[in-house]
């Protein structure tokens, strides 16, 4: 009997050590970018990677040529460079484990491109630009294609994605200022173009920095960073300083913290289209209880909440920066709830609850304590059904919890509550509100009982109080967006990268030079090899009191010195006073582009407009010299944007006259000038060209 049972045990060992290794055992698999109708750059060495079993050889056969082998390191990751031929296609190519073979076809060789920024990179053809229908419906490219690393945080989407053929189904989403870079290659180079996108709104340049190079710029950021270098540690560091703020907030200011539940953030349903990402974790939101779950009740006592102010009785919006007297919108970042009540006499049929404009970001609406709604979407309008079995003769209740993850949040447009014959709006001065929580760390929030009384005139004194950890799960945090956006790309072989942004560093845009150069070094090390990096200048606009954006257009300007195999395309002419996203993105592309064929492709074209290069002062006026003059500069319209200083450095209006090759400014206001400047200011509509019909940029001799 013993014998069995030994016998018995023995197989039950070999057994399980036969599962244990089938379970290490993984598929051969590759990331997404690696897909049928993917561009891969010519005439070089392309990289390719992924996982499969330990030790294993893998084997890649190209059509076009030699197969190479490789063999996976122990944990089953790989990598190996495959020798691309010129321009051409399409091709098959099969990459083989020793029991799997994975078939990629229909790929192109061509030029491969990063584009990458924050919304004016982001805003896609069908999002109002100039000429829209007309462009999207001509967007007919075979050979022009896209892989489109979408705004996603959970990492969910780019598993979905693959590479897209250029159609006008495909088109409207894709980058417009990219689409046009990608065209006016393509019909220059009749080549294959692919285009890597990777973009999201609002984002600053520290997001898109690692954080290995983030650390050497520590100074100018002002802000903890993880001390670690290698991203698992990186997320293991940043989740227990989290979770040890998470204890000081408790200990010291009796303030509980609650992780907010995945995706995080999403813009809207049209951001992230390959996949329904709010339909995959919408559940786990109407289950979140932040010690709020009676608030929706309909019998709750609310006495103690405060009325919204009657100066919002006739507004078509209720914006929380309005709500709570903020400038800023730290305190409206958070949750914050509404309540209201409703008469029904007609039980006969279901009603609708209507927000035309949406509730930003993100709601559960409640009506007599059930839930009818929830939606995370900055703009698409709410329309829930009420059930006729939920409604009662008389007062009924409506509660609302709006988590606003950043920026000014709330409600666009009226409340409108209707049936199939009557509509009711409800005045904005009879809900009650209560705040909740504050956002922090970006996906957290810390739960608090400040009164609204409070919160309006102490709240620089709370947040001095509050502790706060690492913004982590927001494309707002530092390093974030090239931990989410650009990572899983890397080091898929590129041609070059084309960037616009600029606008959300208008602030500290006595920083950006040092990060932008720091990283544009950052990429260039992580692919490891010097690629083009092109950019554009922001375009004039009202970017907001105490905004100098000027300031940031020179920030811009000055990389060009200190950072080399760079471009800048100007954009002094196409801005809209009003509008930070000028929908004239033809010209962006087109201006990406002329740098790229001048400097990549040996065109013998002027790729710029004039760069300031010098002055010379003389008695009464000042001599300016610029680089890309092209074949002359040349002054379009009212030249009243320049500007002279003598020694004291206060400016007057100039005027200014072409003389050969070069420009001369004075004014009567200054003897003996010695300080220039042009386009010195937020909004200004660019007066000087070189003859090619390209802007010079703004300027400050001073800097």
């Amino acid at each position: 009997m013993l014998k069995k049972s030994l016998i018995r045990i023995k197989i039950l060992i070999v057994f399980s050590i036969v599962i244990s290794c089938e379970n290490q055992k993984q598929n051969l698999k590759l990331p997404s970018i690696f897909s049928d109708n993917m561009v891969l750059q010519q005439k070089t060495n392309v990289s390719f990677w992924g996982f499969s079993n330990s030790k294993e050889t893998i084997t890649i056969n190209p059509s076009w040529g030699k197969s190479k082998c490789v063999i996976s390191n122990n944990e089953g990751e790989w990598e190996l460079k495959i020798k691309t031929p010129e321009a051409g296609g399409p091709y098959k190519i099969e990459v083989k484990s020793e029991n799997q073979t994975v078939t990629y076809n229909d790929v192109l060789i061509g030029e491969v491109w990063i584009a990458s920024g924050q919304s004016n990179m982001g805003m896609r053809l069908s999002d109002g630009i100039e000429n829209q229908d007309e462009e999207i419906k001509n967007a007919n490219y075979d050979d022009i294609r896209f892989f489109s690393v979408l705004e996603d945080l959970t990492g969910n989407s780019i598993k979905n994605q693959n590479w897209l053929k250029t159609t006008p189904e495909n088109a409207e989403k894709y980058s417009a200022a990219a689409y046009f870079f990608a065209r006016k290659l393509h019909n220059e180079l009749d080549v294959p173009i692919g285009i890597i996108s990777s973009s999201w709104g609002g984002t600053k340049v520290e997001s898109w920095i690692s954080n290995k190079k983030l650390k050497k710029f520590k100074d100018l950021i002002n802000e903890n960073l993880p001390k670690n270098t290698e991203q698992k540690l990186i997320d293991i560091e940043r989740v227990r300083y989290n979770d040890s703020i998470a204890n000081l907030n408790k200990s010291k200011l009796g303030i509980s913290t609650f992780n907010l539940p995945e995706p995080y953030f999403l813009w809207n349903e049209n951001m992230v289209w390959n996949i329904d990402l709010w339909e995959k974790y919408r559940y786990n939101w109407t289950e979140l209880d932040l010690n709020d779950f009676e608030f929706k009740n309909s019998h709750y006592d609310d006495s103690l909440w405060d009325f919204v102010p009657k100066s919002f009785n006739k507004s078509n919006s209720l914006k929380l920066n309005n709500i709570f007297q903020a400038k800023e919108n730290t305190i409206s970042s958070g949750i914050i709830w509404f309540r209201t009540k409703v008469l029904v006499d007609n039980l006969n049929t279901d009603y609708s609850f209507y927000v035309e404009k949406g509730i930003d970001h993100i709601d559960q609406t409640f009506f007599n304590g059930e839930l009818i709604g929830n939606t995370f979407s900055v703009d698409g309008k709410r329309n829930y059904t009420i059930p006729k079995n939920l409604l009662k003769i008389g007062e009924n209740s409506i509660a609302i919890r709006i988590t606003n993850l950043g920026g000014d949040g709330g409600f666009n447009s009226p409340v409108i509550i209707k049936n199939n014959s009557s509509s009711d709006t409800i005045s904005f001065e009879n809900f009650k509100f209560k705040h909740h929580a504050f956002i922090t760390n970006g996906s957290s929030v810390l739960v608090h009982n400040y009164p609204f009384n409070e919160l309006v005139q102490d709240y620089d004194i709370i947040e001095k109080k509050l502790y706060r950890g690492y913004v982590i799960n927001s494309p707002y945090g530092n390093s974030i967006s090239f931990e989410k956006m650009l990572r899983p790309v890397i080091p898929y072989t590129i041609k070059g990268a084309i960037w616009y942004q600029g606008e959300s560093n208008v602030e500290n845009y006595n920083e950006y030079q040092e990060l932008f150069s720091g990283m544009i070094e950052d990429w260039r090390e992580i692919w490891g090899y010097n690629f083009p990096f092109y950019y554009t200048q922001i375009a004039p606009a009202i970017y907001g009191e105490n905004h100098l954006s000027h300031n940031l257009r020179d920030s811009q300007r000055k990389t060009l010195e200190f950072t080399s195999n760079t471009g800048m395309a100007i954009l002094m002419d196409i801005g809209e006073k009003d509008n930070v996203h000028a929908k004239n993105k033809q010209d962006v592309g087109k201006r990406l582009a002329l740098l790229a064929l001048k400097n990549d492709y040996n065109f013998d074209i002027v790729p710029s407009g004039p760069l300031y290069k010098g002055h010379v002062n003389y008695n009464n006026y000042i001599v300016i010299d610029f680089d890309y003059k092209g074949s002359g500069l040349c002054l379009k319209g009212d030249s009243k944007d320049f500007e002279i200083a003598g020694i004291d450095e206060v400016f007057y209006n100039a005027s200014a006259k072409i003389i050969g090759d070069k420009l001369i400014v004075s004014s009567k206001c200054v003897i003996n000038p010695k300080h220039v400047r042009y386009g010195w200011k937020n909004w200004v509509v660019g007066s000087l060209f070189n003859k090619e019909g390209l802007p010079a940029s703004s300027f400050n001799s001073l800097n």
